[in-house]
Order: structure tokens, then C-alpha cells, then sequence
């Protein structure tokens, strides 16, 4: 595919003619373009039609015994199947020739970046919506919403919960912080929980860094340390639109999960008889979580 004088350019080819350049500025804008996706969840690659994940319980304590006693086995249970079938996400634009004829070559450069944001924008809105839906939608395998105070354990003891409806404030964050350290697996073990990431929306950026990065206790006349400063990572996600919600993560164990089955592609085509370069990105992918460990939410409500 190379480029062609403009003097033999026919309507067939002009589309052909601009998309190497196309190519390469969709590709530049979207590389260019900030992410949070993929600091929240774990990106991976897919070959297949859909992905299966699988739970499988905890083991209990070692038994106490001597070189001569008899070796103790358990059973592995397996907990509940999460699929992640991927979905298509694509869209085009269409260039008149009469835009190329007349060297609008500074207007139409904008379409392929403006596609760019466009994907870009998807993967984070879709990304977002698991985070603005985690106390409404979207049950997991164990019939739960993400953030849901009724999670049952597959042993038949007491159902745990990891969420709130405290706004962000020292309270609400050290209550937070210290009941996923005391989170059990499904055998009734603990799961050594240590949270890493403090998650908000932009409204309450502000309220996030006094808690994180203030020396002393905030709203106290008393020279006491913040227990919590340089403990958590801030993360202020724009495409969180529940604006009130917030989430406390360890990054290590939670199980948000991303899988890129086609990762963007950029393609052209032209039609003959109507003189209009099609180009078009198409991706596919799916996300979503297996697991609600190493996740605790707040509605920020009350």
C-alpha cells in the first residue's frame, strides 16, 4: 500500500492513500490517552471464545503430630465458576473525497484521534459501570452484588459483608481497613487481607488526599500521628459516576478481572460509487470479577 501521485489518484484509492497516516495517528492518540482501567484491574490476553474462571475454598490449619503419625489430607473444594464472554465494541467515520481534494487534511486528521478517544472512552465507561454498579447489579456466583453485607461462606458459617453506606471520612476508612483484615475464606481462615488502594470518584479527591497525606488526624486540636498516612495509594477514577461511592482494595488478592480478546484495530475500506473512505476500529473484550475478597465498598449515603 503505498502513496500515489494526486494526479492519477482515482476514487478508489484516496482512502487508501490516507490511512497509513490515519493509522498512525489513531494509534499515537490512543497511546497518548491517560488510563485507570488497567490499575484496577487485572489485564489479561484471551485466545478464546470466553474465559472460565474458578473458585476453590481454603485449607485449613497444619495438625499437630509427630514423625510417626499418619499424614492428614483435605479436600480442595471448589467455590463458584465466574465466565467472561467477550462482547464487540466498534465504530467508524466516513471522509468525503471532497475533504481530501481540498487539503482539509487539518480537519479530517481529527477523525482517527477523535475515534481513538472514542475507544479509549468505551473500555473506561465499561470498566467504570463494574465500580458504579457493585451495590445494585451484577450478582456473583455466590448470589451477591459485588459490595453486598450478606455474603454467604460455602462452609455454612457466618455471612460476611464488605460494605458500608459510611461517607469517606478517618470512621468510615479505618472501619473499612480493619474489617477486611478480619475477612475469612469459605473454610472460616483468615485471609491476611492487607489493603493497599484507596478508590474514589474526582468529588472527593479532595476529602481523599486530607485523609491520606495529612501528618496529623484531621478535625483534631490534639498532636496525634494519621494512622493511615502513606498507608493506601490514591486512585481517582473519572469514570465513576455513583460520585459518593469508594472502595478500599488490596490489589494483591482482589479478583477484577479484564481480558482483552482483540485489542484495537484501525481499518479502511472505500466506496466505489458514493466517493467515501470508511475506516473503523473494532475491539473485543470482556471484564467483570470472579471474587468479592479484597474489596470493600462504601455508598458514601450516610
Amino acid at each position: 500500500m503505498g502513496y500515489i501521485a494526486v494526479g492519477s489518484m482515482n476514487t478508489s484509492n484516496f482512502g487508501d492513500l490516507l490511512e497509513p497516516g490515519f493509522r498512525k495517528i489513531f494509534f499515537d492518540e490512543l497511546a497518548q490517552l491517560p488510563t485507570m482501567y488497567d490499575q484496577i484491574f487485572r489485564v489479561g490476553a484471551s485466545s478464546r471464545q470466553q474465559e472460565m474462571d474458578s473458585g476453590v475454598s481454603g485449607l485449613g490449619q497444619l495438625v499437630e503430630a509427630s514423625s510417626a503419625d499418619q499424614l492428614t489430607y483435605e479436600s480442595l473444594q471448589q467455590l463458584y465458576d465466574k465466565n467472561y464472554v467477550h462482547k464487540i465494541y466498534k465504530k467508524g467515520i466516513r471522509i468525503e473525497r471532497e475533504l481530501y481534494d481540498d487539503d482539509q487534511y487539518n480537519v479530517i486528521e481529527k477523525g482517527p484521534k477523535m475515534l481513538a478517544q472514542a475507544t479509549a472512552r468505551t473500555v473506561e465507561n465499561t470498566a467504570g459501570n463494574i465500580m458504579d454498579s457493585a451495590f445494585s447489579s451484577g450478582t456473583g456466583g455466590d448470589a451477591k452484588y459485588l459490595c453486598d453485607t450478606q455474603h454467604p461462606r460455602m462452609d455454612g458459617g457466618a455471612v460476611q459483608s464488605n460494605a458500608i453506606e459510611t461517607a469517606l471520612g478517618e470512621t468510615g476508612l479505618a472501619n473499612a481497613i480493619l474489617a477486611m483484615r478480619k475477612t475469612l475464606d469459605d473454610k472460616g481462615q483468615k485471609v491476611l487481607v492487607q489493603p493497599d488502594t484507596l478508590l474514589v470518584s474526582p468529588d472527593q479527591e479532595r476529602t481523599a488526599r486530607v485523609l491520606l497525606e495529612s501528618q496529623g488526624r484531621t478535625g483534631t486540636n490534639y498532636n496525634e500521628i494519621n494512622p493511615v498516612q502513606g498507608r493506601l495509594k490514591l486512585k481517582v477514577w473519572d469514570y465513576m459516576d455513583n460520585t459518593q461511592n469508594w472502595f478500599v482494595l488490596d490489589s494483591g488478592i482482589q479478583q477484577l478481572n479484564f481480558f482483552w480478546r482483540v485489542r484495537p484495530e484501525f481499518s479502511q475500506d472505500t466506496s466505489f460509487e458514493t466517493d467515501v473512505a470508511l475506516y473503523k476500529v473494532y475491539c473485543r473484550y470482556s471484564l467483570g470479577w470472579s471474587a468479592w475478597r479484597g474489596i470493600y465498598g462504601s455508598t458514601g449515603t450516610n
